[in-house]
């Protein structure tokens, strides 16, 4: 039996601290959202996961995963599904999306200014009696590989 990588160790602990039944589907897809580091669309964990996970099992791994707080999981402009982990320790953070390739890319607002958003979501919430469940910020951009590669041209 081949010795456990640092990665699959850290994906069965993952497992086990949040009480899940490790299975090695569900460690094929943590390592791969661990290895990347940022959301990934379901389409790239298929092709990264080299076979190791059927599209019908990821789709319920997701979910499971998704109910348990373990990932989170969103839409991008073009309605295409990605999935990220959502135990960071660097804490709320929001997506740039790439318009021309559909690249996603965390980022984390400056800590004054994610507080000042806070206390306006505060002011939103009585002015209209409502409670928001969360909120995020999306930037949409050009990367600079594909805007590199559009001034070749």
């Amino acid at each position: 039996m081949p010795k456990e990588t640092d990665l699959t160790q850290k994906c069965r602990q993952l497992l086990v601290d949040h009480n899940i039944p490790i299975t090695r589907p569900r460690i094929v897809l943590l390592e791969i959202l661990l290895q990347n580091k940022g959301p990934l669309k379901v389409e790239d964990v298929i092709k990264l996961s080299e076979g190791k996970l059927a599209v019908s099992s990821l789709y319920r791994i997701i979910n499971m995963l998704k109910n348990l707080d373990l990932i989170s999981e969103f839409q991008t402009p073009d309605n295409t599904k990605v999935i990220e982990l959502s135990i960071r320790k660097d804490g709320h953070h929001h997506h740039i999306f790439c318009e021309s390739c559909g690249s996603v890319e965390d980022f984390e607002l400056n800590g004054s200014l994610e507080k000042n958003l806070e206390q306006e979501i505060q002011l939103i919430e009585s002015s209209h009696n409502i409670s928001v469940l969360s909120h995020s910020l999306e930037l949409f951009s050009i990367c600079n590989p594909c805007k590199n590669q559009s001034s070749k041209r």
